[in-house]
This record gives structure tokens, sequence and C-alpha cells, in this order.
């Protein structure tokens, strides 16, 4: 097993348990964006001085920016030079670990979608350059199954992320709480951001539905393992809200039954014929002018 991909198993173990379906290349070049990715999150989020982390980020960029790709990106030797992610896209990316350094709430809907987009919608186009997709359907499909994922991660890790000092569930949805309520919530702050966090819940699985209209457009095997991600993923959210289970309780996973489950479910279901929908433009209204959703 290669370090990447061990990457993977220990800290994205729905994509790895899906990443047995691909080809030893395609896996390959997914747990090198994969490893790539978390690198520079947990550079963010386990360093100890914010100006560090911060100044470690602006060095990249600026070596990107100086056409030093190989300097930077180890992850990404063993990838043939032409498949290498876009630098707009890996800008972009950057740009969301940065706002994650100077933190501030999002304070929309609108807000919290562009920055689901730089942290996990450009994963999505990262993944599309190293498999060689580049039709631009598909990659919009493509980010909305990122976003849809993030929008998942926000809706799982309220209780922790408040810890470390930040809140993702936009002020607009949740009467403007303070960190305080996060941390010891009355009864009324839990009915606030319990109802916040399964609107966005239920704002991911349109976002869900539109990734599945890409992922059903892709070569067999690829499409087989990314269903089986999707699905996953997803039951994470409707899991949350099949139990009624609140924010500040112990943190909602999916048994390896569940898993299981979900991916027999998924398999059976691989010949089903899906049309193939036009792109729901109102999923990038907030996106605009970002790099591969203008249409």
């Amino acid at each position: 097993m290669s370090n990447y991909s061990k990457v993977m198993q220990k800290h994205g173990k729905s994509f790895f348990w899906a990443s047995w379906f691909l080809d030893k290349d395609t896996a390959n070049k997914l747990f090198a964006v994969y490893a790539m990715c978390r690198r520079l999150d947990d550079l963010v989020d386990t360093s100890k001085k914010s100006s560090e982390a911060k100044k470690e980020i602006t060095r990249i960029m600026s070596l990107m920016n100086n056409n030093q790709y190989k300097e930077i990106f180890e992850e990404f030797k063993g990838i043939d030079n032409k498949l290498h992610p876009k630098q707009e896209i890996i800008n972009e990316f950057l740009k969301g670990q940065l706002s994650d350094i100077g933190f501030k709430q999002p304070a929309d809907l609108g807000q919290l979608l562009k920055y689901c987009y730089r942290v996990a919608g450009v994963v999505g186009l990262m993944i599309c350059d190293v498999l060689d997709i580049h039709n631009s359907k598909l990659r919009y499909f493509a980010i909305d199954f990122g976003i849809a994922m993030q929008l998942t991660n926000i809706c799982r890790d309220i209780k922790e992320d408040a810890q470390i000092g930040r809140i993702y569930l936009p002020k607009s949805e949740t009467a403007s709480l303070e960190i305080d309520n996060y941390k010891a919530p009355s009864k009324t702050d839990l009915m606030i951001i319990n109802g916040a966090r399964d609107k966005l819940i239920i704002l991911a699985d349109q976002y869900y539905q539109s990734g599945v209209y890409g992922i059903n457009q892709l070569p067999k095997k690829i499409k087989r393992s990314f269903l089986v991600a999707s699905n996953i993923y997803q039951g994470i959210g409707h899991k949350i809200i099949q139990k009624n289970c609140s924010f500040n309780e112990q943190r909602v996973f999916l048994s390896k039954f569940e898993k299981l489950n979900l991916t027999i479910k998924t398999l059976l279901n691989l010949s089903n014929v899906i049309d193939k929908p036009l792109h729901e433009s109102k999923l990038h209204a907030s996106l605009e002018d970002l790099p591969d959703t203008n249409f």
C-alpha cells in the first residue's frame, strides 16, 4: 500500500472504502490528490501559530506563480505532467485554506457555498484534471459533488469546529448566535442550530443529485466507485436527520454494516438508465466568475 493510500485510509475512510472498485492507476491518482489536499489542510488546522501557516501557504502560492510547480507538490510526481491539476484550481484551494486561517463565519448561504467551492468543489476539478476529464458540463457536476461532501462535513462536525473557534453555519440561518451558544447551548440554541444544520443537509442533497448526474456519465469502473462514495457520504447526513441527532452529541458516522448495505444497493442499481440533464445554473449562482463555473 502506498503512503498516499494510507493517508486516505486514515483520514478519508468513505473514499478509501469506495477506492477498492478502481483500477490501480486511477486509484493512485486519487490518492495523490487527496494526500496533497490533506497535507495543506493539516498545515492550517494543526499549526500552533496561524501566522506560520499563513506564511507557508503564501510561500506556496508565490512558488506556483513563478512556475515552480514541481518543487511544491511531491504528490504529483508520479502523474504525467499533462494531467496535473490546473494552477488556477489549486490557487482557489489555497485561498480556501487562507480563509480558514483568518476565519470569519459566513454571513449567508452564498458565502458558505463559495467557501465550499474553494475547499472541496475544486477537489472535484482536480480529480477531473488527473483523470483527463475536460468536458465543461462534467466539471460543473464535479464541483457540485465536492460542495455536497463539504456541506456534509460541516453538518457532521459542528461541535468539533466550535471547539477551535469556527462556525460554518451562516449567520443568516442561526440568528447570529455566538460561539459560546455552540459550546454550551440552551434548548433554544439547540433548536436553532439543529434546524439550520438540517436545512444544510437538505441543501446538500441537491448538490449530491447534481454530482450523481455527472458521475453517471463516467466510465463504468469509475462510476461504480464514485457512486459508492457519494451514497455513503450522503448517508451520513441522512442518518443525522433520521436519528434526530443533536449537533452537540457524539459525532455521527456509518458503521461497516451500514456502508456495506449502501454499497450493495449502489451496485444493484448500477444498470439503471439515467438521463443526461442540463446542469441547474441556480446551484452555481453564488460562484460567479470562479474557475469552471461559468455557463
